[in-house]
């Protein structure tokens, strides 16, 4: 009697968690818009130009899921826009840090473009940021920062060519899987 209780108890905690994150909506009007991602109309055209994702989404929902990858959100508080200093902090050449931030910029336009969509009709799942994000905290302790840059950059690039798919990014790709991993 107190199990089935307690997981009463715990699946509308879990509900109400849920739900209250659900209820939290950045705004995503163009005076609103965050500064330090890339322009919202970039992310309107590639909306309209998805037939098949604006049968399932609404283009304010996929925008709302846009910022949430560049700014983070209450379930994951650190966005790609955290990431990306984090991860050239270490760059020590201006110009090398210059062209790896481009890098990255372009490689999470189009993550975020992918992301952002309802789950049926998306190419990046959150597995492959959670698998990216850990990747590229790993080559800057091993000092690998640029190579793993450049090979996130190439597998986005195979990505949009439809030469790989999320399947294809797992842990092992980047490097051997950690066997605490609790999300193998």
């Amino acid at each position: 009697m107190i199990a089935h209780s307690a997981k009463g108890l715990v699946i509308a905690l879990v509900l109400g968690v849920l739900s209250g994150c659900a209820l939290f909506q950045p705004d995503v009007s163009r005076n609103a818009w965050p500064e330090d991602i890339p322009p919202r109309s970039d992310f309107e055209a590639l909306y309209a130009a998805d037939e098949r994702n604006q049968a399932v989404q609404s283009r304010e929902e996929y925008l709302v899921w846009i910022t949430r990858f560049y700014e983070g959100w209450k379930l994951y508080p650190q966005g790609w826009s955290d990431l990306v200093p984090d991860i050239l902090a270490e760059v020590e050449d201006p110009d090398e840090r210059a062209e790896l931030e481009a890098e990255l910029y372009e490689a999470g336009r189009f993550i975020a473009s992918e992301w952002s969509k309802d789950a049926e009709t998306r190419k990046v799942r959150t597995r492959q940021l959670s698998i990216w994000g850990n990747a590229m905290r790993e080559a800057v302790t091993r000092g690998e920062t640029r190579e793993m840059i450049e090979q996130i950059a190439r597998d986005v690039d195979r990505l949009k060519a439809q030469r790989l798919t999320y399947s294809d990014i797992t842990p092992g790709r980047y490097y051997a899987e950690d066997e605490d991993d609790v999300f193998r």
